[in-house]
C-alpha cells in the first residue's frame, strides 16, 4: 500500500511516500511558515522523482496538530482535497504521536512538546512497547510548570517546545529529563504515513469532509470575536 504521509504542524514540514514499511522518498524543509507555497509543489516533486504519479497513491496520513494554528490548516486542507479528488482514504494523526515515534524502543516515558507559545506547550506521553506507542496521556495544552509537575521518573523530551524551555526541564527536573538530538525535535511525514498504514489497514479512516485540525486552543481571531460579543 502507498500512502502519502504530510507533516505540517509547526514551521518545519515535510511530505514522504511510505510503501508498506518501506521509505520511497521524503522531502523536510524548516524555512518558516511557508506551506501554502511549497506544499503541492514539494509533494508533486517528489513523486516526479521516484517515478510516481498522484494515482499510484492508495491513501494519505496527515498530521492534524496541535501545533500552529495556519501551518496544520494547510496541510489538512491540502490532504483532504487530495483525497477527495483521487477517491482514497484520509486518515490524521496526532502530531505529538508523530513526534513520540522518533524513538520506537526508547526505555523511558516519551513526551512529546510542542511550542504552543503565551508561556504554554502543547503535550502528551508515550511509552514504547516493542516498537508500537502506548498513549499515556492525551495530546493536553499546559503550562511548563504543570508538565514538570507530573513527571516521576526518566523522560525524553522530544519537540520544538525542547528548544524554548530546556533549561527550565533540566533545572527543574535534574536527571529524570532526557533530551532528544536537534535532527530528532520535528514530527517528520515518514512517521505520520507509517502511522497511517497500520490504521488504514485495520479499515480505520476519516471521513474526508469532517476530518478538522486539532488546534486545542481558540485562534486569536476567535478569541477577538468573543471579546467583541461577536460569537
Amino acid at each position: 500500500m502507498l500512502v502519502l504521509g504530510i507533516e505540517t504542524s509547526t514551521y518545519a514540514g515535510s511530505v514522504a511516500l511510505i510503501e508498506d514499511e518501506r521509505v520511497v522518498g521524503e522531502v523536510f524543509i524548516n524555512l518558516g511558515p511557508s506551506h501554502s507555497e511549497k506544499l503541492l509543489p514539494i509533494i508533486e516533486w517528489l513523486l516526479r522523482e521516484v517515478g510516481l504519479n498522484k494515482e499510484d497513491v492508495e491513501g494519505i496520513a496527515v498530521s492534524i496538530g496541535p501545533g500552529s494554528f495556519t501551518s496544520v490548516r494547510v496541510g489538512v486542507a491540502t490532504a483532504k482535497g487530495l483525497a477527495f479528488s483521487l477517491g482514497v482514504p484520509v486518515v490524521g494523526v496526532s502530531s505529538l504521536e508523530v513526534l513520540a515515534l522518533n524513538f520506537p524502543f526508547a526505555p523511558f516515558v516519551i513526551c512529546s512538546i510542542i511550542d504552543a507559545r503565551k508561556g504554554e506547550v502543547f503535550m502528551a506521553l508515550f511509552r514504547s512497547l516493542n516498537g508500537s506507542l502506548e498513549r499515556i496521556s492525551e495530546d493536553t495544552l499546559v503550562r511548563p510548570e504543570h508538565l514538570i509537575s507530573i513527571i516521576r521518573e526518566k523522560t525524553i523530551f522530544v519537540g520544538d517546545g525542547t528548544l524554548s524551555y530546556r533549561e527550565l526541564l533540566k533545572d527543574s527536573l535534574g536527571e529524570l529529563a532526557l533530551f532528544s538530538t536537534p535532527g530528532l525535535n520535528f514530527p517528520r511525514a515518514s512517521n505520520c504515513a507509517l502511522i497511517g498504514i497500520e490504521r488504514l489497514r485495520k479499515g480505520q479512516k476519516d471521513d474526508v469532509f469532517s476530518l478538522a485540525p486539532k488546534y486545542l486552543r481558540k485562534s486569536e481571531a476567535e478569541i477577538l470575536k468573543e471579546k467583541r460579543g461577536e460569537i
